[in-house]
């Protein structure tokens, strides 16, 4: 984690500019050595703004979601896949970090 700390720190410095406040934050570990970063203002059930971190570019993007729901889809055996939708996403890059983040 400790290495994560820059990438972080910057993620927070443009959440107070791009960001609504309160801001909470989410980090992801993954056994591959990967992570996702989210930085987040929820604006009640169906809007959100975010920071996030990608990790195969090495953006930072600020995205806008508005009217979340949740799509499924029934699988035989009984198993249902559950995926986000929205009726309108913004999205647009805040920022590009170089490695060693990965």
């Amino acid at each position: 984690m400790e290495s994560l700390a820059p990438l972080v720190d910057r993620m927070r410095a443009l959440a107070a500019e791009e960001l609504p406040s309160p801001r909470a934050c989410k980090i992801e570990l993954w056994d591959d050595g990967t992570y996702d970063i989210i930085l987040y203002h929820s604006m009640g059930k169906d809007e959100r703004q975010q920071l996030r971190y990608e990790r195969t570019t090495g953006e930072i993007l600020w995205e806008h979601f508005q009217g979340a729901q949740w799509e499924s889809e029934s699988f035989s055996g009984g198993e249902t896949l559950y995926e986000a939708a929205y009726d309108a996403v913004d999205v647009r890059v805040v920022d590009t970090v170089e490695p060693p983040y990965s």
